[in-house]
């Protein structure tokens, strides 16, 4: 069918544990998975010496803790995510409803608060869905599939267009753009900054998703040389500071690095003014000639709502073509929230 996706059904594997870090080898540099080595081996450290003291504490203080654990409330880490075409938020676990179409990815929690990636905000739900269908998808790239040659065009209309498509994601966070992306064929690169911690979730997810889509492949009765898998094991992520160097994100999907990305997404990335020549001058040296950047952003509060707004003077300054498309109300990332904090504006970027 057209524009389908390998995955159009909720499913999320119930062991909420970390995996290996062995198991994630496939999505890092070699140099990045020792850096986690590193930090796996600091944090085990750490969790070792915090459980002798707490336990050398109960021990003086009660003697014998036979209760312990008991009272703790235990956070999820893995979650899963629908598109949807009736629900503008997507479905959550324990709330899909399969419709035609739709894209299923699961996504990691990370513990560190570094950025607000720990939760996923409106603006990364609002692009999800919109990058999901394959209709909204075209409307929404359309500056990138209008510069497409003609037997392009006429390829990319038999399955979903993001296919075979590089996609880098800025300030990724849980990362539901990248999976949803990943899901629907593109080749992807994640990012968010240096945080090891959160930088072991995202290549965790990337794991995750691959397996659903191997699992949905083979339940198709499709082969190894599916588009879905050719493309989703060609997915990396690397940490980047905006503004920086972007060898090791050029890198990622071609060792020449001579990779430039057709869509770049940096959803809810807009809200800290102080940073937005960072944003944009990474965007402007990522992405191809014919690429597209969207910026979906809702307006928080911590700052003047005129400041974030100037993301689009400063574009053009820069020589972007800007454009504004329709804004979208989702439900605010949690409760009360003011209701503009999942009013989405989305800003659209391409080179002159």
């Amino acid at each position: 069918m057209e524009g389908s996706s390998v995955l159009s059904h909720c499913q999320l594997d119930h062991d909420d544990s970390p995996l290996p870090l062995s198991d994630l080898k496939s999505w890092v540099s070699e140099a990045r998975y020792k850096w986690l080595e590193e930090a796996d081996a600091k944090a085990a450290a750490l969790k070792l010496e915090m459980e002798e003291n707490a336990a050398a504490s109960v021990t003086n203080l009660f003697g014998d803790n036979d209760d312990e654990g008991e009272n703790e409330t235990l956070q999820r880490r893995v979650h899963s995510w629908s598109s949807s075409k009736i629900n503008l938020d997507g479905n959550v676990e324990g709330y899909c409803k399969k419709e035609d179409d739709s894209v299923s990815i699961v996504y990691v929690l990370s513990d560190s608060l570094a950025g607000f990636g720990d939760q996923v905000w409106a603006s990364s739900r609002h692009i999800s869905n919109l990058l999901a269908n394959a209709d909204t998808c075209r409307d929404v790239l359309m500056p990138f599939y209008s510069r497409l040659g003609e037997d392009e065009q006429k390829s990319n209309f038999h399955h979903h267009p993001l296919m075979g498509v590089s996609f880098l994601e800025l300030g990724a966070g849980a990362g539901v753009p990248s999976w949803t992306a990943m899901c629907c064929g593109a080749r992807v690169v994640c990012t968010d900054q240096p945080d090891a911690n959160r930088f072991r979730c995202i290549a965790e997810c990337v794991e995750r998703n691959w397996r659903n889509i191997k699992q949905a492949a083979l339940k198709n009765g499709q082969s190894e040389a599916n588009d879905y898998r050719v493309h989703g094991q060609q997915t990396k992520c690397c940490p980047y500071l905006w503004g920086t160097s972007i060898n090791e994100v050029t890198e990622a999907l071609n060792d020449r690095g001579e990779e430039r990305f057709d869509v770049i997404v940096a959803a809810d990335c807009v809200y800290m003014p102080w940073l937005h020549n960072e944003l944009l001058d990474s965007i402007n040296m990522l992405m191809s000639e014919r690429g597209v950047a969207l910026l979906p952003f809702a307006l928080h509060g911590n700052t003047d709502d005129d400041d974030v707004w100037r993301i689009i003077t400063r574009a053009m300054e820069k020589g972007f073509t800007v454009d504004t498309l329709t804004k979208a109300q989702l439900t605010p990332q949690g409760q009360g929230m003011d209701p503009k904090q999942g009013l989405v504006h989305t800003v659209r970027l391409t080179k002159t």
